[in-house]
């Protein structure tokens, strides 16, 4: 949300555009054959991408690329295709925490360094960690 606490687009528009995100980048995002436990999932992934749309933090171009741009930061992040560079980027680190090769996934996506998401405040951090789990999800 705005500094006042209200958001620069409206839910109804948010939802629209991360349909829009999910139709660009060939992710399944129809609720209506999940299960309870799928559903649930599938929700919190949804919903704090949802919201940094509303927000303004989250931006989807007319491609279906989305940046995210941290709070007062003057330049985002921009999120590509998943290929299957993205996918071997999960196996960096042999017998490494997920995390590590998460991370390296996430600057496969992003075309960046990793370093840059080391320098990221933590809320800013999760929000690019939750865009990767979108693009890698199996849906």
């Amino acid at each position: 949300m705005s500094k006042a606490g209200k958001p620069k687009i409206a839910r109804e528009v948010a939802e629209i555009e991360f349909a829009r995100l999910c139709d660009a980048h060939r992710i399944e995002h129809d609720e209506a054959e999940l299960d309870e436990a799928e559903l649930d999932e599938w929700k919190a992934i949804k919903a704090p991408i949802v919201r940094a749309l509303m927000a303004g933090t989250l931006i989807v171009d007319e491609s279906g690329l989305p940046t995210y741009t941290p709070p007062g930061a003057s330049r985002g992040v921009t999120f590509h295709k998943a290929t299957g560079a993205t996918f071997i980027a999960l196996e960096t680190y042999a017998g490494a925490k997920n995390l590590q090769n998460t991370i390296a996934a996430m600057a496969e996506l992003t075309h960046s360094d990793r370093s840059e998401f080391a320098k990221m405040e933590a809320p800013d951090f999760q929000a690019c960690l939750r865009l990767t789990k979108l693009f890698l999800s199996e849906r």
